[in-house]
């Protein structure tokens, strides 16, 4: 059972690495682009419709709809996704060489905390590892990740583990 949580934790520690607040990711911009755009300054809710993309150094984040929320420039990013599915694709960088991608119907990110997560029919797919849940949460400060099973009898978490170089 550890190993089966660390397989997950592994797979979104590189996910949420490209999403971290700390060091130089602080200064990274979000840039989003969308079919459609609705801002209102005053509650600094804004929303994008219609193959929606959102990119924030190597993690790119795609689907139907962004809901980005911020009180004013100085508070964090709350961006939540959906689509059917919503995606998630990290490219690989100096501390990780693999490619991470996944989807669930909802991913919501918020640039001021370390916690992405990933809500519906979850899957998140790391050199030929996967996890898949109801809803996957990782939060990168802790190393903690966190995978539900949906309400259903069948509806279990799954993980499959691939065999490493020394494996046999």
């Amino acid at each position: 059972m550890i190993g089966l949580v660390a397989a997950g934790a592994m797979l979104l520690i590189a996910i949420a690495a490209q999403a971290a607040p700390s060091g130089s990711q602080k200064a990274l911009p979000i840039n989003i682009q969308a079919n459609n755009a609705n801002f209102t300054q005053k509650s600094g809710v804004s929303t994008y419709t219609g193959n929606v993309s959102m990119i924030r150094g190597g993690l790119t984040l795609t689907g139907d709809k962004l809901v980005v929320t911020r009180a004013n420039k100085n508070s964090p990013v709350q961006a939540v996704l959906t689509g059917s599915p919503a995606h998630i694709d990290r490219k690989p960088d100096a501390s990780d060489n693999q490619r991470v991608t996944g989807h669930a119907h909802r991913i919501e990110y918020t640039n001021g905390t370390s916690v992405i997560t990933l809500r519906g029919n979850a899957v998140v797919n790391r050199g030929g590892d996967q996890i898949q849940g109801a809803v996957i949460t990782h939060d990168v400060d802790t190393g903690q990740t966190h995978a539900e099973r949906g309400s259903g009898q069948d509806d279990r978490v799954h993980i499959t583990i691939q065999p490493g170089d020394g494996t046999p």
